[in-house]
């Protein structure tokens, strides 16, 4: 009878273990769920054009993808994904939000079943997978919105693991597992270029745990899936949709040697958060090191020495533990800059490099508690888990409120990050939308200081001077904006905007037009071109520019507004009628639609019905 409570016990207690994580993930997570879009959500969900039509879905497998999807690089799994959470959500960024906090859930109890398969031992494994779900360094990739290809990328590359050593101990020369696994490496590579690790982790795995077959069988049965998913790869992302925004960025000061320097620093870094996630930051600003005798590069270079002697050492005393730092740094190598990346430290490049550092703790905790006598360690082990687990929960609640709004967000990091050009600029489009102009200008001033090239910032600064009436200000730093790519979009806009409120109507038409070879799916610089339109009296040419700023933004009422105007105008007094209804429908309040909907009714000789 005690055998089989036993089982029963055993049985239970898988369950049980897997209800505690997506409780407990859950609840780490609860007080996001309250907060609004924030840093890039704005582009890539609120004003994007391109998820909220199910027409757009061909795009995502074309060079169309670059000019609407908001991405710099080719992440359709990503784009997809905001296209079902509009299907279902629309703009509430609760939903959006649930998403995140679910795929973060989803990929705990996925690391939950592969840690078990690869420590063979239930505790540690949950261990593990508790440290894992609640450390604060995971909180930016939930938090952010457009930062859900590291969450996709880590789910992708957690399953196409557990898939894969399934597949390797079936004997089945062909198995549904193994496909499955080169599927989801597909989806994960697709997802954030970070998942291409997943087969240099896998001969990793071999080579250090399995023994039963020969590596020439292992490449003629398994590797080759994973490689040639690779190069598909590599021929999409570098050749055949290849962004040709990438190739500007660079290494730091152009360097390779700098490059070196500096990210050895970064990865100093990294290993700090993962033991005292203390200080967290949405925009890491890192001095260059220029010097192999800069202080900062040689205590960071100690750290990383010692961090490579105690690998060494775990080789020949614990195969998990050297697995399991071999795990950091192969997944980490993808964001070490080694091919140029935008931005060289941040926080969500961590979502698979942490869960090394995670199954070293939990090994640890494991291993203390069985060398000891048992109910001292025991009672340790506890104490250490419990402190552990409430101070990075109690740290990963708190970080959830920075990303409340944009105001808290950006002024969290000013502090934190003085030096942020990211953050000033931010705090200057807060303070221009507040009517706190005088103050936005001081902020966008300071965040060119920074950084002189940030076009944002020359294009806000302008922004913020032509709505002080410093026209001339505002001309030049638009000016300054196009000198550093003539391409931008909201420079062209906010150009042409310049020019029509100084009766330059010609000049702000053509400005315009360049808005939209720019950015097709502009709907501000399409009802721009449309009023200037209406001013100069082409109204069929204005109803076109109208219609199409209303097909990419729906709930448009300047463009609705406009559009009636160009209708009446033209003479077409029922399509007038109909559209100045709609705007009416959305703002009952609309004073200007009012005034027009009783020059359409006197047009057609009725009034206005209230």
């Amino acid at each position: 009878m005690a055998l089989r409570e036993s089982k029963i016990s055993k049985n239970l207690s898988l369950p049980i273990l897997v209800l505690v994580i997506v409780c407990l993930s859950q609840f780490v997570y609860l007080n996001s769920l309250s907060n609004q879009f924030v840093y890039d959500d704005e582009f890539t969900i609120v004003t994007n054009y391109f998820i909220k039509t199910r027409n757009n879905l061909p795009s995502l497998f074309n060079k169309d993808y670059f000019k609407y999807s908001g991405e710099l690089s080719y992440r359709p799994v990503v784009t997809l994904s905001y296209f079902i959470d509009y299907a279902f959500w629309k703009l509430n960024p609760f939903g959006f939000h649930f998403t995140n906090t679910l795929l973060h859930t989803f990929n705990s109890v996925l690391l939950f079943f592969l840690l078990k398969r690869i420590f063979n031992c239930r505790t540690t494994s949950f261990i593990t997978t508790i440290i894992f779900l609640c450390h604060p360094v995971l909180s930016e990739a939930v938090n952010a919105i457009s930062y859900r290809e590291d969450l996709l990328a880590a789910t992708f590359f957690i399953a196409a693991f557990l898939l894969y050593i399934k597949t390797s101990k079936d004997k089945r020369s062909i198995s549904p597992a193994y496909f499955a696994s080169v599927v989801c490496y597909l989806l994960g590579i697709f997802s954030k270029e970070m998942a291409i690790t997943l087969p240099l982790l896998i001969f990793l795995y071999d080579i250090i745990f399995t023994k039963e077959q020969s590596l020439s069988y292992k490449l003629t049965h398994y590797y080759t899936g994973y490689i040639l998913t690779t190069i598909f790869y590599l021929l999409m992302r570098f050749m055949v949709l290849h962004n040709p925004v990438e190739s500007h960025v660079s290494y730091p000061e152009g360097s390779i040697f700098i490059n070196f320097l500096t990210m050895s620093k970064v990865l100093a870094s990294y290993i700090k958060l993962f033991f005292v996630p203390v200080t967290l930051c949405t925009d890491y600003v890192i001095p260059y090191s220029t010097s192999l005798f800069d202080t900062s590069f040689i205590l960071s270079l100690l750290l990383l020495v010692a961090v490579i002697v105690i690998t060494y050492k775990l080789f020949f005393y614990s195969k998990i533990l050297f697995f399991s730092i071999i795990w950091f740094i192969v997944s980490l190598l993808p964001v070490l800059n080694i091919v140029p990346i935008e931005n060289i430290m941040a926080e969500r490049y961590l979502c698979l490099p942490v869960i090394g550092f995670c199954m070293v703790v939990g090994n640890l905790l494991v291993q203390r508690h069985n060398k000891i006598g048992p109910f001292n360690n025991f009672s340790i082990t506890v104490i250490l888990l419990v402190f552990i687990l409430a101070i990075f929960s109690f740290k990963t609640m708190k970080q959830n409120t920075v990303w409340m709004d944009q105001t808290v967000l950006w002024t969290n990091t000013a502090r934190i990050s003085p030096k942020s050009f990211k953050a000033h600029n931010n705090l200057g489009n807060i303070y221009r939308d507040a009517g706190r102009l005088d103050e936005a200008i001081v902020e966008l001033q300071y965040a060119l200081s920074l950084y002189n090239d940030y076009i944002d910032a020359h294009n806000n600064l302008g922004v913020t001077y032509r709505k002080k009436g410093m026209l001339k200000e505002a001309l030049l730093e638009y000016q300054r904006a196009l000198q550093i790519n003539p391409h931008y979009p909201y420079a062209h806009n906010n150009l042409g905007v310049l020019y029509a409120k100084s009766n330059y109507l010609d000049l702000a038409i053509n400005e315009f037009n360049n808005a939209v070879a720019n950015k097709p799916d502009y709907a501000d610089a399409y009802n721009n071109l449309g009023a200037t339109y209406i001013r100069k009296g082409l109204y069929e040419k204005a109803i076109q520019e109208c219609l199409k700023a209303v097909k990419y933004n729906n709930r448009y009422i300047d463009a609705y507004y406009n559009l009636g105007t160009a209708y009446f105008n033209n003479k077409q007094l029922d399509h007038a009628l109909e559209i100045t209804k709609l705007v009416l429908s959305i703002d009952p309040n609309h004073r200007d639609a009012h005034e027009l909907l009783n020059l359409i009714y006197k047009q057609k000789g009725l009034t206005e019905k209230r």
